[in-house]
């Protein structure tokens, strides 16, 4: 054979070779046709009370998807054109924001075709969702909200203690006699409940019995509540072991003596009521924390404020009566809504008729010192304010927090103190009333019934919480119109009366 030939057969051979390789390769190697995505879902990326401000939305595919950012303003939430929309690299989901206004519901519009899969191909139907917040619970702890409603503290009057007892000072709020006129101008008004801190360990012999006068005459201004058609919540307060848990929970001979005073001081008290109704409510504790540390306990001091609160309940259900189904309050750390919701443990109860109590007083600057040094350190609040601190959905957050751990979870929970001291000026004042009535209808929200802090100061140094007179049930500066007003926003069931309309009535920030 030349050689030619022979060239020119091997190289037939290896066209037909490569020929078939490359048949062999389209065969492996054919890319297969992908469905278009398809729309599983959307959600919202946390929950919320109500949706306000920056508000994300996950759309969920079956599949990897594509996005064209420019075409983000054809995606529309509640109408308006969203304020971005993108897919964050290989991903099933498109993430959707958009800034709203007060709502309580998100719908979702999303064109047929903007959505595409791996090959491109388009979802081609129109994705319309309505997102809802979630629905107040309708259970027992509902139910008991609205039977304490809004409520008024008689602070300063039976919480006094130190030398003001052993020297004969007289009552802090300066009133020797209580009529029954503050009360029954405050259910006039629509307050449900009075709160009556009461100081005991100072009225206490050397074996721990509690002066008999001294339980008749809380007797009588319980009395007088109740006359007037109120729930009474009754309780200890500035009582010797109050800042004693830090000691407490290193001295075995202190937490003996503590917990045999606990027992004993509510053995006594709960005998002394025993035969009352269920419009008396006890509560264990005010705010016991370590000696001056408010910020925040050790495992060992949140431990005995746990075993604290189960001997109070114990000794209340042992006096039998009314006592053994009673409702008793019971309460965290400095009565903390956060150290509440992360430490506490609510005691063993054969009644199940326990209730968690919280206080709060944020921003605390702007609701306790706003005078403090003679500097005015915090006189605004709010989205108009030039120095707010924390601000309306802080405290729509923080409020349905006890809604999401004690609410919603059959357990009642109430605002045994909150406030905001009076101000000098309209000004000043404008800043104060639209504070409590937002504060207030957060509180709506996050079905938490409350009552006002009031130690009957007058004027505006220090904590001047004055809000009714204690001796003349007469309205202090602007309480008149003030108290319907935080009694409103704290109970009315009206859903037009949403926490837009009260953001729209802000004040205008004012030169300090």
């Amino acid at each position: 054979m030349k050689l030619y030939q022979a060239f020119n057969i091997l190289s037939a051979a290896a066209v037909a070779l490569l020929a078939t390789a490359c048949a062999d390769t389209d065969a492996q190697y054919d890319i297969p046709q992908v469905d278009a995505p398809t729309f599983v879902g959307a959600s919202l990326t946390e929950e919320k009370p109500v949706f306000f401000g920056e508000t994300t939305i996950e759309v969920a595919f079956d599949k990897n998807i594509n996005f064209i950012t420019a075409n983000t303003s054809q995606i529309t939430v509640n109408g308006a054109s969203a304020d971005k929309a993108l897919v964050l690299g290989a991903s099933k989901v498109l993430t959707v924001t958009k800034s709203v206004g007060f709502c309580n519901s998100l719908t979702l519009h999303i064109p047929a075709g903007l959505i595409t899969g791996p090959q491109q191909q388009p979802y081609s139907q129109d994705i319309d969702v309505t997102l809802s917040v979630k629905e107040k619970p309708s259970n027992n702890a509902t139910a008991m909200t609205q039977r304490l409603g809004w409520g008024w503290n008689l602070g300063n009057h039976f919480d006094t203690s130190g030398d003001a007892i052993s020297q004969g000072w007289g009552y802090w709020d300066g009133v020797a006699t209580l009529t029954a006129a503050p009360f029954q101008r405050l259910a006039n008004a629509g307050a449900k409940t009075v709160r009556i801190p009461t100081t005991w360990t100072d009225h206490m012999d050397d074996s721990y019995a509690i002066s008999t006068a001294y339980l008749d005459e809380v007797a009588a201004v319980v009395d007088k509540a109740i006359g007037a058609g109120m729930n009474v919540i009754l309780n200890t307060h500035h009582d010797s072991f109050e800042t004693d848990l830090g000691e407490a929970a290193k001295d075995e001979a202190v937490a003996l003596k503590d917990s045999t005073i606990i027992a004993r001081l509510w053995q006594q008290v709960a005998t002394r009521f025993a035969s009352y109704g269920d419009q008396l409510i006890f509560e264990t504790f005010n705010e016991v924390h370590a000696g001056d540390n408010w910020g925040g306990g050790s495992a060992a001091e949140y431990e005995l404020l746990n075993k604290w609160n189960q001997y109070a309940v114990d000794a209340i259900r042992n006096t039998g009566g009314n006592n053994a189904t009673r409702w008793i309050g019971v309460s965290g750390y400095a009565a903390n809504i956060d150290m509440t919701i992360d430490h506490f443990v609510l005691p063993t109860d054969p009644a199940n008729h326990l209730m968690v109590s919280v206080h709060c007083y944020d921003p605390y600057n702007f609701c306790t010192q706003p005078y403090a040094n003679g500097n005015e350190k915090a006189p605004m609040w709010g989205h108009t304010a030039t120095a707010s601190g924390a601000d309306e959905l802080t405290v729509i957050n923080q409020l349905y927090k006890l809604r999401k751990a004690y609410i919603e979870n059959d357990i009642p929970c109430y605002l045994g103190e909150y406030g905001c001291v009076n101000r000098k000026t309209d000004a000043e004042n404008a800043f104060r009333r639209y504070y409590l009535e937002f504060f207030c209808r957060a509180a709506n929200l996050a079905c938490i019934p409350m009552f006002i802090w009031d130690n009957n100061a007058k004027d505006f140094n220090g904590e001047g919480f004055g809000y009714i007179d204690h001796e003349t049930g007469e309205w202090l500066n602007d309480s008149e119109t003030l108290i319907p007003l935080m009694v409103k926003a704290s109970t009315s069931t009206d859903a037009s009366y949403d926490f837009q309309t009260i953001w729209d009535k802000a004040p205008a920030a004012y030169d300090k």
